[in-house]
């Protein structure tokens, strides 16, 4: 006789409710960017086990924005936007999703992301509030030209510093079958 644990899996979608915003860092100048559109990301999760079982997402490069023409030029150009027109992000193991004293979840995953053609693992935390029918979750993490084998870019004549923040916030919904 065979025990199965019955996973209550609950599989989610992103809606049009996140944003996903970049900063990087040159002397003497902060430059910012962000996304608000052209993102598609799931996650499926298993709260009454603690578990997540997949979480991937895709950007369309091209809708990342600086607020300035010039910037996003260099930007599209430094991406070879034509070339890699996506970056992408997949979970490759949950380490640990933890039920916090606020309510929400903590998930500590390893993540392959793939940026200008190139695939690197990186840690990433994230933070789940769960809602009827939906969540929303919160991440921040550093991301390294030099991980990536990538050289820094050079913007308004100033090379940009290694390490580049990465903040989003999103809101999911529940995917129903049928």
């Amino acid at each position: 006789m065979t025990c199965q644990i019955e996973k209550t899996l609950d599989a989610y979608t992103l809606s049009r409710d996140f944003r996903v915003d970049f900063t990087a860092y040159a002397p003497f100048h902060t430059f910012k960017g962000w996304s608000i559109k052209g993102i598609d990301a799931q996650i499926s999760i298993d709260f009454q086990h603690l578990e997540i079982l997949n979480a991937s997402a895709t950007a369309q490069t091209r809708f990342f924005d600086t607020g300035y023409a010039d910037r996003n030029k260099a930007m599209v150009d430094y991406m070879q936007q034509e070339k890699f027109p996506e970056a992408s992000v997949e979970m490759t193991e949950c380490k640990e999703f933890v039920l916090q004293d606020d309510g929400r979840y903590r998930a500590d995953i390893l993540a392959v992301l793939e940026f200008i053609g190139e695939r690197r693992q990186l840690p990433i935390t994230f933070y789940v509030a769960k809602e009827s029918g939906k969540i929303t979750i919160d991440l921040a993490f550093k991301w390294s030209f030099k991980a990536y084998g990538l050289k820094a870019p050079r913007l308004l004549f100033l090379t940009v510093r290694d390490i580049v923040d990465i903040r989003g916030r999103g809101g999911f919904v529940l995917v129903h079958d049928g």
